[in-house]
């Protein structure tokens, strides 16, 4: 169960009193609310995913040092990790004007604990919700600006999708283009606050790191020591070539040697390891990269982070499809979150 979770309206109630005030105005929009979510939309499209992957320059940091090695990952049971981060969402488009879908996102985040004792709790006061309503607002459109003033006026955030794009209004009159951006500005909310746990967490604890270590689902979002990030997307690979195949052929419980990448700025240590076999299966399968910050990392802490993660994949959420890439901590943290969510939709169609 969820501690202490900060009172929220939920979403059928919220979006009755604002239809309320919007056929008060004379305001009639296309419903669209059994349209389901953008997370599970198949024909969703995948506009700017299909972009060419980065052939970046490497720094590596371990072994030959001028090539990715293969090296195997000590078992045991046992592991530095104490904190976990992750966020959930659902995009759900609400109504239709015209060709443009007027769309809200509800993203949830929290931190989850656990005791030495093995127990896991929601940390009391982590947990961050909002509610985003996603609307183009520069297309001119009447219809579209009054919506917009009435959410205002209800307090609604209301972000613009298209804000940053150029050729506006060609965008905001393709009803696909805007989804794929709505469901990348839900994406960038729940991020957001995502980093707003990991800031509040690095601040409470970066004088006294003796109490373990963070795991954040993603990205890292903070320079913290004690903290890596779980990347389980195989979008954006890094290596190329030579390096490719050793990453595919990589066998479970083995890891990559780390790197960097020194055509950026940022100093991002970087390794993958596979989880479970992938013989007979997707080369991708059950390969996650870990990202850490700072320049002082060594072999022995790689080693560490590396025997942690492969302590962490039991028990098995096989219920779960995304199970080869998943820690079990964060599979409980995110049955927190999905149950916080379920509580703000409860009644609504999806």
């Amino acid at each position: 169960m969820i501690e202490t979770a900060p009172r929220f309206e939920p979403l059928a109630s919220r979006v009755q009193r604002i239809e309320d005030a919007l056929r008060r105005s004379g305001v009639q929009p296309i419903d669209m609310r059994r349209s389901g979510t953008l997370e599970t939309d198949i024909a969703l499209p995948e506009f700017g995913r299909n972009e060419p992957l980065e052939s970046p320059t490497l720094e590596f940091l371990e072994g030959t040092l001028d090539h990715i090695e293969a090296r195997p990952i000590t078992r045991a049971n046992t592991t530095a990790f104490r904190w976990f981060i992750d966020g959930s969402q659902k995009t759900m488009p609400i109504w239709r004007v015209g060709v443009v879908p007027i769309v809200v996102s509800i993203a949830v985040a929290g931190l989850l604990e656990r005791n030495d004792e093995g127990e896991c709790r929601l940390v009391p006061g982590s947990l961050r919700e909002s509610l985003t309503w996603i609307v183009p607002q520069q297309t001119g459109n009447p219809e579209l600006r009054a919506i917009v003033d009435i959410l205002e006026a209800y307090n609604q955030q209301v972000v613009d999708p298209l804000e940053d794009q150029p050729d506006y209004q060609r965008l905001a009159g393709m009803y696909d283009y805007v989804l794929y951006y709505a469901s990348e500005t839900a994406g960038s909310q729940r991020q957001k606050a995502e980093y707003a746990i990991a800031q509040a967490w690095d601040e409470e604890h970066q004088h006294d790191r003796s109490d373990g270590w963070l795991v954040v689902d993603g990205r890292l979002p903070v320079d913290a020591d004690h903290a890596v990030g779980l990347i389980k997307s195989p979008e954006g690979q890094h290596l190329a070539g030579r390096d490719a195949i050793t990453l595919l052929n990589l066998p479970a419980g083995q890891r990559t040697t780390a790197y960097r990448i020194a055509s950026r700025a940022s100093a991002r240590t970087h390794f993958y390891q596979r989880m479970w076999p992938a013989e007979g299966l997707d080369a991708r399968r059950a390969l996650i990269r870990i990202e850490l910050s700072g320049t002082d990392r060594d072999t022995d802490e790689f080693n560490d982070i590396a025997t942690w993660l492969m302590a962490e994949r039991v028990p098995t959420p096989r219920s779960d499809s995304r199970w080869p890439t998943l820690l079990y901590p964060v599979h409980l943290l995110e049955r927190m979150l999905k149950q916080r969510l379920n509580q703000i939709t409860a009644g609504w169609p999806v």
